[in-house]
């Protein structure tokens, strides 16, 4: 008997454990996670008009402070909630409106956004990337994606993902060698 009670007793402590470690990964408040079980996956990665995808990319990506928590405390203010925590060192907010999803990494060396492929966004990216980075260089293009050279140790690219009719994604992702 004493043996059971201690493994039940063990099998309990385990379970504790791996809930507080996955609490100390995901700062998530309980409204946020609320919020984030009633958005549609649909909605989590939504259709994004190529203007709102590069607007996202521009405000959380390209402007302001670098730094994850910067960022993170960005698109909060935003309405972003975050989707879980942190998970091979990335992390993602989303919205439940057409807004795309931002992902971050801990390392602060990439922010991207990401929406399901729609008309026009190949062209609004393409535009601008020559307005912000003027001097920016291609350097491969063909199939699924494109990347530029925008500064020493620093690109832009895009990735497109087929997983089908109306489930296409393409990110947006800033990269920090």
């Amino acid at each position: 008997m004493c043996a059971a009670a201690a493994t039940k007793v063990g099998f309990a402590i385990a379970a504790l454990a791996s809930l507080i470690g996955c609490a100390a990964m995901d700062d998530s408040t309980f409204a946020e996670r609320q919020e984030l079980a009633n958005t549609s996956v649909f909605l989590a990665t939504p259709k994004s008009a190529g203007s709102t995808l590069t607007t996202a990319f521009k405000r959380f990506c390209l402007d302001g402070q670098q730094d994850s928590g910067s960022r993170a405390a960005r698109l909060r203010e935003a309405g972003y909630v975050p989707d879980g925590g942190w998970r091979k060192g990335f992390r993602a907010f989303v919205t439940n409106d057409t807004r795309p999803a931002v992902w971050i990494s801990r390392e602060d060396r990439l922010c991207a956004v990401r929406a399901r492929a729609q008309t026009g966004q190949a062209a609004a990216i393409r535009k601008s990337i020559a307005s912000w980075f003027p001097n920016a260089r291609l350097l491969a293009s063909g199939g699924a994606r494109e990347i530029w050279q925008v500064g020493p140790g620093e690109g832009i690219a895009t990735h497109r993902a087929p997983f089908g009719p109306h489930l296409n994604e393409i990110t947006l992702a800033r990269i920090q060698l």
